[in-house]
């Protein structure tokens, strides 16, 4: 059994409310903890500045409701606490493990990764998903999705530009996401290959982010791009269920649609 390190701590609604006035410390206030002894006595610590901002910090998140947990960079966590801060699945925080984006050590027989080296990939993470939006919002004027009118064209470019290219962008959006969360890219020939033979080898997780995080129009306009049937693209999908245990409701519902 995994066991959890990260653990949330959260108010109550009445809680909030008792605690709704308080006033953020202005410049020059001093930040004191009172602390009332069982015997009676009253001990106050007054707090150096950046323990209090940590205080007001968390104290001003828990007001609106958030969880919180605090954690030293060095803390281990495990890979389920991982998937929590990176907000993915822990097969995927395995993969990244396997994969070595994400430094990690045995002990015993756990994994165990440190938060400073998960806040690090949640940044990369996070940096490329920024960069692959940017992409995919320029995109988006080139390449059509599935049923819509014709591609809008820009003042400089000519139309017959832009229909060649749409194909182009629609991989390379596809490609941008597939391979965003890792340090290892996989080619468009070799993800085809992976989806039509059901051979994962080492590219599962790979294969899972392209079924889970590619938007499914986009899913369906590469593997028309690439010949893959419906059927086959089908087979390839509900594999991957099986093997990860990973889904995509939107995706089931288009290529349901399809059948």
């Amino acid at each position: 059994m995994t066991t959890h390190v990260l653990q949330f701590v959260e108010l109550s609604d009445r809680d909030r409310k008792a605690a709704k006035d308080f006033a953020k410390p202005g410049k020059g206030d001093h930040v004191e903890v009172r602390i009332r002894r069982k015997s009676g006595e009253d001990q106050v610590v007054r707090l150096p500045p950046k323990a209090a901002a940590l205080i007001e910090t968390a104290l001003g998140r828990l007001l609106q409701g958030e969880r919180v947990a605090v954690l030293a960079e060095d803390q281990e966590l495990s890979p389920n606490d991982a998937a929590d801060i990176l907000g993915i699945s822990r097969p995927l925080v395995v993969q990244r493990m396997d994969s070595h984006d994400l430094p990690f050590r045995y002990v015993g027989k756990h994994r165990r990764t440190k938060l400073r080296d998960v806040l690090a990939l949640k940044s990369q993470m996070d940096a490329r998903q920024a960069a692959l939006k940017a992409l995919v919002e320029d995109a988006e004027n080139v390449a059509p999705r599935d049923g819509a009118g014709p591609a809008k064209t820009s003042k400089s470019a000519g139309s017959a530009s832009n229909r060649g290219s749409a194909p182009k962008n629609v991989d390379q959006i596809v490609l941008g996401t597939t391979n965003a969360p890792y340090r290892r890219t996989i080619s468009s020939t070799d993800l085809v290959a992976r989806i039509a033979s059901r051979d994962w080898q080492n590219w599962i997780a790979h294969v899972v982010t392209f079924f889970t995080e590619v938007r499914p129009e986009l899913v369906l306009q590469f593997a028309r791009r690439h010949a893959i049937s419906t059927r086959d693209l089908t087979a390839a999908y509900r594999s991957m269920k099986s093997a990860t245990g990973e889904t995509n409701p939107a995706l089931e519902r288009a290529l349901e649609r399809l059948a």
